[in-house]
């Protein structure tokens, strides 16, 4: 595949494979590829253990590729001896689910804050603190908190700084691995709406790996959904939520519930999910899927171009576009 002129990342047939002593391979990311567009949002979607996180991981260098590709404006990361540091240098830098995990305990905030500048760029003690109260504005921090350590702080106190640190080195991509799933709802929106406004106004794109739709219709711009490790369904976000197509998909949305209070179709209704899918011959969700013939038993689906987005199924052309009735606006 050849990287497009717009595309700021690229990930191309990622495998990522977890190898326990005396159990099975476990595929986590079986020939994954996505593309992003620079002032975008992708969303990756999917049950627990569908390989979102993993992605995110990769993407950051922080997971093991046992092939494939991550490029960032043409760099393959995957080939980087520190696959970390790379990610840092090219403009990538995350936001963590647990902003209390993510923090040192001992810190100021001043200092998380300015951590990523401490290896590459030389400065003093003031020049760091300047910098950091500076994005604590940014973040919608007051500057009386630059001395606090973390357990001063709220949930929703510890993300802004958890945000603040992402945005030290001015990055290009962030990567958002459940930015809101550890915080009280009361503060939830006012991350998700602080989130969409450092995008507008400071030209991010992001990768969003979350289970909450309500987020990902909030920030997403285009969705890609992941099932046992394999991408089965992607596209603008308005065409994937309203209208998906793909049977997981479909199963996937209309889990969520509507403003009654009932969900449509719950994804615990399908056939259970295998707990070995690396066995799995064909498509990865014949077992569950009400729709599968054949061929889906026997054949790994390839990915084709239907009514505006990607989807990996036999039956994709002959499956009308379902409608989804849940509670996300988009």
């Amino acid at each position: 595949m050849t990287m497009t002129a717009s595309a700021l990342l690229e990930v191309n047939e990622l495998v990522v494979t977890y190898r326990p002593p005396k159990r099975p391979p476990i595929h986590a990311v079986a020939s994954v590829s996505f593309q992003m567009v620079e002032g975008k949002t992708l969303a990756l979607i999917g049950e627990s253990g569908s390989g979102k996180s993993t992605i995110a991981r990769a993407v950051c260098g922080l997971e093991h590729v046992e092939s494939g590709q991550v490029l960032m404006d043409g760099t393959d990361l995957c080939a980087e001896k520190d696959g970390a540091r790379a990610a840092g240098a090219r403009g990538i830098q995350v936001v963590f689910q647990d902003p209390t995990s993510a923090l040192n305990p001992r810190w100021p905030v001043w200092r998380s804050i300015t951590e990523p500048l401490l290896s590459r760029r030389r400065a003093s003690k003031e020049e760091h603190l300047a910098i950091a109260l500076d994005l604590m504005v940014q973040v919608g921090l007051h500057a009386s908190m630059a001395q606090r350590r973390p357990r001063e702080l709220s949930g929703g106190q510890r993300q802004r700084v958890v945000i603040a640190r992402a945005l030290a080195n001015k990055p290009r991509l962030i990567v958002l691995d459940e930015p809101v799933s550890a915080l009280d709802v009361s503060v939830r929106n006012e991350i998700l709406v602080l989130l969409d406004a450092l995008k507008r106004t400071q030209g991010l794109t992001y990768l969003l790996i979350s289970h909450d739709m309500g987020a990902v219709i909030q920030l997403a711009t285009d969705v890609a959904v992941l099932y046992l490790g394999k991408l089965v369904e992607s596209g603008p976000i308005e065409e994937v939520v309203r209208h998906p197509i793909h049977p997981y998909t479909q199963a996937l949305i209309r889990a969520v519930p509507t403003v009654h209070g009932r969900r449509l179709t719950d994804v615990q209704t399908l056939v259970e999910r295998p707990s070995a899918p690396g066995e799995i011959v064909g498509c990865p969700f014949h077992p569950r899927c009400p729709m599968a013939v054949d061929v889906c038993s026997t054949t790994a689906p390839v990915g084709q171009k239907v009514r505006g987005r990607i989807v990996a199924c036999h039956r994709a052309q002959e499956v009308p576009a379902g409608t989804s009735e849940a509670n996300c606006e988009v």
